[in-house]
């Protein structure tokens, strides 16, 4: 094997470390909130769930974009005393915003409680502010990590230490009888474990003695300052888009409803997983075909992947879709079943991510990443329009609608904004006509077991039926062709996962 064949090798190694590390931490996630959810009425959830979105807004704002700054300048040179330099810069400047935004928030905490119409804000505050600096330290640690191509480290800092150190903690917590504050410990600790964790692994790499033993100088900090501002302003409109709409049912509604509809919030991920799994490997091959001039391949590879996204997606969508308060009562407690329709909207809606595929990575790779800041930065705008007149006539239904609508918004921006620069969009009836089907199919079985308990059980085995319909109205509608054989012989390639019995049913019914 050559020097390049090992490089493409480790590649597809760390890439796969880092794609499956991704995906166990976000079920970790989904496990723990879902814990957390079950152990709390909705008022008091609300409660915490509150404070904990205002401070990782603020947190994240506060970063300032520095921890993409450090991967960046990292990446670029091999020497270990810049790499020093630059990673000493990016502690103090995310640091000293991060200690800046806690003061800020301590001295305005009951100015805040009293906005948001919640007595138990402040004290809340008070115990989450820990997370800033945390959470500062923690991102710019992985983001070291992640120039240092150290796939294990940061799938270990990220997704496995973190999580489950914060399920202990609210575990020990929740047994003695104190789940309420074994939720707060859970959120704050989390990014302590992945600040240690990351730590340590760099400490063995740059000896973080000698990266925390002298003062930035001033020409690495202006370096890392002019790389990262961009980028910050387009992750703050991001984290806007994301919690923007707690922050406003907070504001109109109080902790009870925030409660509600944060429990509900991990469940839209499903429009979402597949999505990312795909794009682990999207990008690098889509940059590939861009950078060779080959636009034709570019865009049947967006639009057979998309596809592909789609066919994932729509059941677990459809399930949590029509059967949305069975979902709400079967991860919660029927307590949370009033959160159901605006479930179903969140899901059904925001279904229009999958339908466009990966739209946000084809940017970067056609390299037009101001499409994503102009498209996000209209989304965010209407989304707050919509939210100020929706929640108070709609509670948290016009919440989710508003989201909705956000985020339609911006994903047709950008696809638009790639069909003008490259002529590619995602769109295809080979991804559209399969759907039918499996909607009837679907309708059908809630009909059918309409009357029932659907619990967790049942729900699987709807959603395996549900599956197995869209995959064999997939052959039936002959919406399988010679292009999705070289999509995932690709993917097989550059993951080394199996696929040959996708490539088996493609062979045979295209």
């Amino acid at each position: 094997m050559t020097s390049v064949d090992d490089a493409l090798s480790g590649l597809a190694r760390s890439a796969t470390i880092v794609f499956l590390g991704s995906v166990c931490g976000r079920l970790l996630g989904l496990f723990g909130e879902v814990l957390i959810v079950r152990s709390l009425p909705p008022a008091s959830f609300g409660h915490v769930a509150l404070a904990y979105t205002v401070v990782s807004t603020v947190g994240g704002l506060a970063l300032l974009g520095v921890h993409e700054g450090v991967a960046r300048l990292m990446s670029a040179e091999q020497d270990r005393n810049y790499r020093r330099r630059v990673l000493r810069s990016g502690y103090v400047s995310a640091l000293a915003g991060s200690i800046a935004v806690a003061t800020l928030l301590y001295a305005t905490r009951f100015r805040l409680g009293g906005y948001l119409d919640d007595p138990r804000f402040p004290a809340l505050l008070v115990y989450f502010l820990p997370y800033l600096v945390a959470y500062a330290l923690a991102r710019v640690s992985f983001g070291a990590l992640r120039a240092h191509k150290r796939s294990f480290a940061a799938t270990v800092s990220r997704d496995f230490g973190p999580r489950i150190g914060a399920l202990l903690c609210f575990a020990a917590f929740a047994s003695a009888g104190e789940a309420f504050f074994g939720a707060v410990v859970y959120w704050v600790v989390t990014p302590v474990i992945m600040a240690c964790l990351a730590g340590y692994f760099l400490h063995r790499g740059l000896s973080m003695r000698r990266v925390l033993g002298h003062l930035p100088d001033r020409e690495t900090t202006r370096e890392l300052w002019s790389f990262s501002w961009p980028l910050a302003v387009g992750a703050s409109f991001f984290l806007l888009l994301s919690n923007v709409d707690v922050l406003m049912i907070g504001y109109f509604m109080g902790a009870r409803s925030v409660g509600l509809y944060r429990a509900i919030q991990p469940l839209r991920q499903v429009t979402m997983f597949v999505l990312v799994a795909f794009s682990f490997l999207f990008l690098p091959l889509a940059t590939e075909y861009y950078d060779g001039g080959d636009l034709d391949a570019l865009d049947r590879f967006y639009t057979v992947t998309t596809k592909w996204v789609v066919a994932a997606t729509a059941p677990p969508v459809l399930v949590f879709t029509l059967f949305a308060p069975d979902v709400v009562r079967a991860f919660f407690r029927a307590e949370y079943v009033p959160a159901a329709p605006a479930l179903a909207v969140l899901t059904g809606g925001l279904f229009v991510r999958a339908l466009v595929g990966p739209n946000g990575d084809l940017t970067k790779a056609i390299d037009r990443p101001k499409i994503e800041l102009y498209s996000v930065a209209v989304a965010v705008a209407i989304n707050v329009a919509l939210n100020a007149v929706l929640i108070p006539r709609y509670g948290i239904v016009g919440a989710a609608v508003a989201t909705v609508v956000g985020y339609t918004a911006y994903n047709a921006i950008e696809v638009a904004a790639i069909f003008r620069a490259v002529g590619s969009h995602p769109f295809s009836t080979n991804s559209l006509k399969p759907l039918v089907p499996t909607l009837l199919c679907t309708l059908g079985l809630a009909r059918l077991t309409n009357g029932t308990e659907r619990t967790l059980p049942i729900l699987l085995g709807i959603g395996v039926v549900v599956a197995v319909v869209h995959l064999l109205s997939m052959v039936l509608t002959r919406s399988l062709d010679h292009a999705d054989l070289l999509l995932f012989e690709e993917f097989e390639e550059r993951s080394g996962l199996d696929l040959d019995w996708l490539k088996s049913l493609v062979r045979r019914y295209y």
